[in-house]
C-alpha cells in the first residue's frame, strides 16, 4: 500500500460526487473535481521538474487549498516532502535544509526566489491558484537517493542535540491510520474535518488524509486564526464542522470563546479527538456540554509511529483519562518498569508501520528503533512511561527523560538548552515547563551567568527567537546565581522556581510618536491585559508568549489590513519596532 492510493480514491469522489467539498478555506471552497485537476497538474509540474522517488522537495506554502493540492501531489507522484512552516525562523529552516538536502522547492511565485536560494536545490515550481510552473528543473540521469525510495515525508521534530531530527516516514503508513481514524470516527461524504495542526506536523497529515479517504471536506482556518479560540469562533460560523482532531489546549481555548460568546450548544459536532496531552475529565465534560452528540476520543503516539492506541471516553468517565487500547496493526508492550510487575513500564510499540528512523541519524535510530525480530517487526521505545489497567487501557505516567509536550508538539528541553548555552554570558542554562491561568504550558528558561558577567535577557531572547520555532521560546526568564543541584550533582528541576510567582517589569518606557504605535498599543494592551505600557516596552518582559503573539498578529490583520507572520512579533518585539515594521509592509501595499 502507497500514499499513491489517496490519488486514487480522491479520482474516485471527484467522479461519484465532483461539486462536493473538499477544502473550505479562507479563498473560498474547493471542490473534489477542482481538486482532483489541481493535483494533477501539480503532480505532472513535479515531474516535469525531474523530481522523483528518491528525492526530497520543500514545501514552501501558505496554509489554504493551493498546500492541500501540492501535498497530494507529492504524495501521488511518491516524492517524500518536507513542510517549511511560514512561521518558522529562518535559521529553523536553514538548520532543517542542511539536514535534508532537498532536490526541489514548490512555492509560491513571490516566495520562490528566498525559497530557491534557502532550500539550495536545483529544481524550482511555483504554484498559484491551479497552476503549476516549472522555473528550473533538476539535471537527468542518475543520482544519489536523499531518501530511500518508499520515503513519503519527513517530519522534524526537536532534537536533543541542539537541532531538528528528522523522522523518515514510510509510504503507506500515514494513509493506514487516516483511513483507521476515518472509519473509527465516522467520517464520510458531507462532514467536514477541521485541519488545525500546522501543516510541518503529522497530525496534520492524518487530518488531511482522513477527510480525502473518506470524501469529507477539510476546513482549514487561516494560520493566525487557528491557535486562538476567539479568531477561530466567529471564522467557523457557517462552515458547518462535525470532527475535530487536536490537542486538549486548542479544544479548551475554543470552548472558552463558546462560552463567552453565549454560544448554544451545537449538535452537529460528530466527533471531538484530542491528542498530544494528557487529557482530564473536566475538558471532557465541557466537550460534552458544547458538543452533546459527539463521540470524543482520547488518542496517543509518537511522530515515529503516527497513533498507537485510543480510548472512547464514557459519559460520567472522571480524573485523569486513558490513553487507551491498540489501534489495529498496533502492539504496545511495557518493558523495563521500576518494579517487577508486569502491568507498568516504558511504552514500546511494535507494528510494520514504523518510521524508518531519523534521517542520516544512525546511532540515534537504532537507540530506540529494534531490528526485526522473530515475529518480523520493529520496534520503537518511546520514552514514555504507562501503566496497563485490568481492562487493558493504558495510563499514560510521565516520561522518563526531560523531553515535554508544548501544544501537541514534541520538545526537547536540551535543544532550547543549547541555544541558551551558546551565550557568551551563560555559565549553565536549565529549561522547565509553567502552566498559565488558562491552563496552556509555556517554557521558562533559569540561566546562571559567568562570573562578573552581565546577561542582557533582552538580547538573549532575541537570538533565541530568531533560531526556534515560536512554541519553543520561552515565554519567561529567570536570572539564579547558582542553578540548583541534587546531591549527585545533576540540575534539580524540582527545586527552580515557578515564573507565575515573580513580577515582570511595570512598563511605561518610551512615548509613542506615531499614529501605528498608538493603534498598535491599544491592540497591545488589550492582548497583554496591561494599562501602562510605553513603546519601548519588551513583549516578552511583559510576559508575551507565542499564543499572545498569535492574537496580536491576528489583531494587525484587523486593524491595519496588512498580514504580518507571528514571527515578527518576536523579531520586532517593542511596540516602536513592530510599527515600523507594519509601517514598511504597508509602504509595499
Amino acid at each position: 500500500m502507497f500514499d499513491s492510493e489517496i490519488g486514487r480514491r480522491v479520482a474516485e469522489h471527484a467522479a461519484q460526487a465532483p461539486d462536493s467539498p473538499a477544502v473550505v478555506s479562507a479563498e473560498g471552497v474547493l471542490t473534489y473535481r477542482d481538486l482532483a485537476a489541481r493535483a494533477e497538474r501539480f503532480r505532472e509540474a513535479l515531474a516535469a521538474a525531474g523530481l522523483r522517488a528518491g528525492d526530497v522537495v520543500a514545501m514552501a506554502l501558505p496554509d489554504g487549498s493551493v498546500g492541500i493540492a501540492a501535498m497530494l501531489a507529492a504524495f501521488t507522484a511518491g516524492t517524500a516532502f518536507v513542510w517549511l512552516d511560514e512561521d518558522q525562523p529562518a535559521a529553523r529552516h536553514r538548520a532543517i535544509l542542511e539536514d535534508c538536502g532537498p532536490t526541489g522547492v514548490v512555492a509560491t511565485p513571490n516566495g520562490a526566489e528566498e525559497a530557491a536560494r534557502s532550500a539550495g536545490c536545483p529544481a524550482v515550481v511555483t504554484v498559484q491558484g491551479d497552476e503549476a510552473t516549472v522555473v528550473s528543473a533538476a539535471p537527468s540521469g542518475p543520482r544519489a537517493e536523499t531518501v530511500p525510495r518508499d520515503t513519503s515525508c519527513l517530519v522534524y521534530t526537536s532534537g536533543s542535540t541542539g537541532r531538528p531530527k528528522g523522522i523518515v516516514q514510510r509510504s503507506g503508513n500515514l494513509l493506514h491510520f487516516a483511513r483507521w481514524l476515518a472509519a473509527e470516527t465516522g467520517l464520510r461524504r458531507g462532514s467536514h474535518m477541521l485541519q488545525l495542526a500546522r501543516l510541518s506536523y503529522d497530525a496534520a497529515y492524518l487530518e488531511i488524509l482522513s477527510a480525502l479517504e473518506a470524501g469529507a471536506a477539510i476546513v482549514i482556518p487561516p494560520p493566525t486564526v487557528k491557535p486562538d479560540g476567539a479568531e477561530l469562533l466567529p471564522w467557523l460560523d457557517g462552515r458547518e464542522v462535525t470532527h475535530v482532531f487536536c490537542v486538549p489546549t486548542l479544544i479548551r481555548r475554543l470552548l472558552l470563546a463558546r462560552e463567552g460568546a453565549g454560544e448554544p450548544p451545537d449538535p452537529g459536532m460528530r466527533a471531538v479527538s484530542l491528542y498530544g496531552e494528557p487529557l482530564h475529565s473536566t475538558t471532557v465534560d465541557q466537550v460534552r456540554a458544547h458538543f452533546p452528540r459527539a463521540a470524543v476520543y482520547n488518542m496517543y503516539g509518537p511522530a515515529e509511529t503516527t497513533v498507537a492506541t485510543f480510548h472512547l471516553v464514557e459519559p460520567g468517565s472522571a480524573g485523569d483519562i486513558p490513553i487507551g487500547r491498540d489501534i489495529p496493526g498496533i502492539e504496545t508492550l511495557l518493558r523495563g518498569g521500576e518494579s517487577a510487575a508486569d502491568d507498568e513500564g516504558e511504552v514500546w510499540i511494535r507494528t510494520r508501520f514504523l518510521a524508518r528512523g531519523y534521517l542520516g541519524r544512525p546511532a540515534e535510530t537504532a537507540a530506540v528503533f529494534s531490528e526485526k525480530d522473530e515475529s518480523g517487526l520493529r520496534t520503537y521505545r518511546t520514552g514514555d512511561l504507562a501503566r496497563r489497567r485490568p481492562d487493558g487501557a493504558l495510563v499514560f505516567l510521565g516520561r522518563r527523560d526531560h523531553q515535554v509536550k508544548i501544544r501537541g508538539a514534541r520538545v526537547e528541553l536540551a535543544e532550547i538548552e543549547a541555544v541558551l548555552r551558546a551565550e557568551p554570558g551563560v555559565a549553565q542554562a536549565a529549561v522547565g515547563v509553567f502552566t498559565d491561568e488558562h491552563g496552556t504550558v509555556h517554557p521558562a528558561a533559569y540561566l546562571e551567568p559567568v562570573a562578573a558577567a552581565k546577561v542582557d535577557v533582552r538580547v538573549l531572547h532575541r537570538r533565541v527567537a530568531g533560531v526556534l520555532p515560536a512554541y519553543m521560546v520561552p515565554a519567561a526568564y529567570v536570572l539564579l546565581d547558582k542553578l540548583p543541584l541534587t546531591a549527585t550533582g545533576k540540575i534539580d528541576r524540582k527545586g527552580l522556581p515557578d515564573p507565575n510567582t515573580l513580577t515582570s517589569g511595570t512598563g511605561a518606557r518610551g512615548a509613542f510618536k506615531t499614529g501605528t504605535e498608538r493603534r498598535l498599543a491599544a491592540i497591545w494592551r488589550e492582548v497583554l491585559d496591561r494599562q501602562e505600557l510605553g513603546a519601548d516596552d519588551d513583549f516578552f518582559e511583559l510576559k508575551g508568549h507565542s499564543l499572545m503573539a498569535v492574537r496580536i498578529a491576528a489583531a494587525v490583520i484587523e486593524e491595519f489590513g496588512v498580514e504580518i507572520p507571528v514571527r515578527a512579533v518576536f523579531e520586532h518585539p517593542t511596540v516602536r519596532e513592530l510599527a515600523g515594521y507594519i509601517d514598511e509592509e504597508l509602504s509595499h501595499l
